[in-house]
């Protein structure tokens, strides 16, 4: 697993490919390999085409073999879904966008362990779909569980307190005339846009009432 885990996140299940596809294509080479060598007249024909194919099965068997290192990873918090050896693609499926996930066995896989399986997203990847992965019924069960837990989590954290909101009051506060956020009446400086508010003219003083004639 080459994928970087965020801060809490553990590692529930890592499954990958079933090795069925190699051990057919090794079969097969096996027994074409000795028909090439039996029934071809020629000696030198029979090695020429035989090691020929030898080569070709050789080269499916690489390309299957690479198929085999993609691993699908169940995490605490997603899906990851991780493939390639020298390059790195990685597809995350988080849990509380997981909908479905629906495992399609044929008999044979029910007996040697492998299936289809189906994750539908509510996000733009819509289905995710893969064949032949070890123990799907396994797998769907730890992405319903974490799914759970994981929702349960999100439900259980406490509403962000909401922050009280400031009047403005004559003679107490003020309107900054830059950012219009509310600030003390003797503030210099507004602590929100950091800006130098303006010198306010002093007030001057009503002149007293002149005395009734």
């Amino acid at each position: 697993m080459r994928t970087r885990l965020r801060e809490t996140e553990l590692v529930v299940m890592i499954t990958k490919k079933h090795p069925l596809n190699i051990i057919v294509v090794c079969t097969l080479t096996i027994v074409f390999f000795v028909l090439f060598v039996v029934f071809l007249g020629s000696p030198t024909a029979r090695w020429i085409f035989g090691l020929a194919f030898l080569g070709l099965a050789a080269a499916v068997a690489m390309m299957f073999w690479v198929r085999q290192r993609d691993i699908w990873i169940v995490t605490t918090q997603r899906v990851i879904d991780e493939r390639g050896i020298f390059s790195l693609y990685s597809m995350e499926s988080p849990l509380d966008k997981i909908t479905n996930v629906s495992v399609n066995q044929s008999v044979l896989g029910r007996i040697l362990g492998y299936g289809l399986v189906q994750i539908q997203t509510a996000g733009e990847a819509g289905v995710t779909e893969e064949a032949k992965i070890m123990h799907p019924c396994s797998f769907r069960e730890a992405i319903f569980e974490q799914r759970e837990h994981y929702s349960g989590q999100i439900a259980g954290r406490p509403a962000p307190e909401r922050v009280p909101e400031v009047k403005l009051i004559p003679g107490v506060t003020k309107e900054c005339p830059f950012c219009a956020e509310i600030i003390k009446a003797k503030a210099k400086v507004c602590r929100f846009c950091s800006r130098e508010l303006p010198a306010e003219p002093p007030q001057q003083d009503a002149p007293p009432p002149e005395p009734s004639g």
